[in-house]
């Protein structure tokens, strides 16, 4: 009997920016959940909170200028990848996402990573 590899994923995805804090928390607890399913664990969720995006984005018949960002790090068997995306399109609060397979993980990194973004920008860094 084989056991499946751990690896350690990223993934950030889009919310549109109406939706409440109760409904984003009740979709990252059935992110938690079917992460848990396939014996993974998460290591880090943050909100970036609500940002203009770079262009809109056109779902259906709406179209997004702004969204709120959530940020996940999560350890789990690969084939979790497939019933997290399939989770995130049919939800219909989630306007876009993207997983990212991170190879070497370090959690001061990626802990540089998140203060950058939430760094203001200022005439030296602009």
């Amino acid at each position: 009997m084989s056991v499946a590899k751990q690896r350690t994923y990223e993934l950030i995805y889009l919310l549109h920016r109406d939706v409440s804090e109760d409904d984003g928390a009740k979709l990252q607890d059935r992110l938690n959940i079917v992460i848990g399913e396939f014996n993974g664990s998460v290591l880090k969720e943050e909100s970036w909170g609500k940002r203009k995006l770079a262009y809109e984005i056109k779902k259906g018949v709406n179209t997004y200028n702004k969204a709120m960002y959530m940020y996940v790090v999560f350890k789990s068997q690969p084939s979790v990848i497939t019933e997290l995306e399939r989770v995130l399109r049919i939800s219909d609060y989630c306007i876009r996402f993207m997983n990212i397979r991170l190879d070497n993980y370090d959690p001061a990194s990626i802990l540089s990573l998140s203060a950058k973004i939430e760094e203001p920008a200022t005439e030296e860094n602009a």
